[in-house]
């Protein structure tokens, strides 16, 4: 992270120039920043309030009984072990899972289930706007290098990928034995053998069971997907409102809807696919994006700071504000991470 941040500061120094950045600072419309980009901060929490309200009637629809203050803050937790550690929001899953799990002590496949439908519901929207972005490149071609558009087919590919396993592990019911069977073969090669117990592997099918059983359950009554599809997409508009705002707040208003979609979905996919090591590499390939997009280079370095500020040291900070509140350290050790993920199939119901 330092690193990054290292060469990021380098970059602005020989490329851009420090002086640069403070005459269009001076220039700014104090008025104008303070008001879009304190806007740009409220939306961006309540974004992540949308996420959380829509994992929160999930669970209710399961007759999980949590408290929507409490996902809230599991969620900003989520997300900053995910931008921690990186392997690929999977680890903020856990983490969500755990700590839901460790309120109510309510069976870990009914919590799974709502928490990978959740997942689900984000990517299939994510796939959608993929797409969308996809398709504004094709549209105008010659607007942005071939690896923008690479890149986005590459997500594409990705997403569509890990949503097959998703639905493949929700509506296959033989799919609970099958990662049962998985899970011990992992645990064998990864030495894992001191939680391995006579019945270990029957208690672990249960909650796997449990956990297909509570997809089955979201497949009867599909009306309960509406609210939580709602709040995702009320999510994802926010979000990429924060990128209007920003601009708004230098002074820059002349950019077109597929500029802030494209960009949203190249922040995301190198966020959650480099984690803690996108940091000053993602600030650079931004600045340049925007300087291809007729941003002046000095106002494309004060954006892509701007942004990240936003997407990615918001959502650290406050993450580990919340880990402390909830008293969720242990999350970060890779030996805890590996005890938690043992204790969903040791944990009695």
């Amino acid at each position: 992270m330092i690193a990054g941040l290292f060469v990021f500061v380098v970059y602005m120094y020989f490329f851009v120039g420090f002086s640069q950045v403070l005459v269009i600072l001076e220039n700014v419309n104090p008025m104008e920043y303070a008001a879009f980009y304190s806007l740009a901060i409220v939306i961006t929490v309540l974004s992540v309030f949308f996420v959380a309200a829509a994992w929160h009637s999930l669970l209710n629809t399961l007759e999980i009984k949590t408290k929507l203050k409490s996902i809230f803050l599991y969620t900003w937790v989520g997300y900053f072990v995910d931008l921690v550690v990186p392997c690929q929001a999977i680890c903020g899953e856990v983490a969500r899972i755990y700590l839901v799990h460790k309120e109510n002590r309510e069976n870990y496949g009914a919590i799974a289930a709502s928490s990978i439908t959740n997942r689900m519901i984000t990517y299939v929207i994510s796939s959608v706007g993929l797409f969308t972005g996809i398709l504004l490149l094709l549209i105008r071609p010659n607007t942005v290098p071939v690896y923008v558009l690479n890149l986005l087919i590459v997500a594409l590919i990705g997403t569509a990928i890990y949503l097959l396993a998703l639905f493949y592990l929700a509506l296959e019911e033989r799919a609970a034995a099958k990662l049962t069977s998985l899970l011990f073969m992992v645990a064998k090669v990864v030495k894992l053998g001191r939680f391995l117990s006579t019945d270990l592997q029957e208690r672990t099918q249960e909650s796997l069971s449990v956990l297909h059983q509570s997809f089955k359950t979201f497949r009867e009554r599909p009306k309960n997907l509406v609210a939580p599809v709602v709040f995702q997409v009320f999510s994802l508009i926010l979000n990429i409102f924060v990128y209007v705002l920003v601009f708004y707040a230098l002074g820059i208003r002349n950019l077109y809807i597929d500029f802030f979609i494209i960009v949203y979905f190249i922040v995301g996919t190198v966020q959650i696919a480099a984690a803690v090591f996108s940091v000053g590499t993602l600030d650079i390939v931004l600045t340049n994006l925007f300087v291809i997009y007729g941003v002046p280079i000095g106002f494309s370095v004060l954006a892509a700071t701007l942004l990240r500020a936003l997407t990615f040291w918001l959502p650290i900070i406050t993450g580990y504000v919340t880990v402390q509140i909830v008293g969720a350290k242990k999350l970060l050790s890779p030996k805890a991470r590996e005890s938690i993920a043992a204790q969903q199939g040791i944990e009695k119901t």
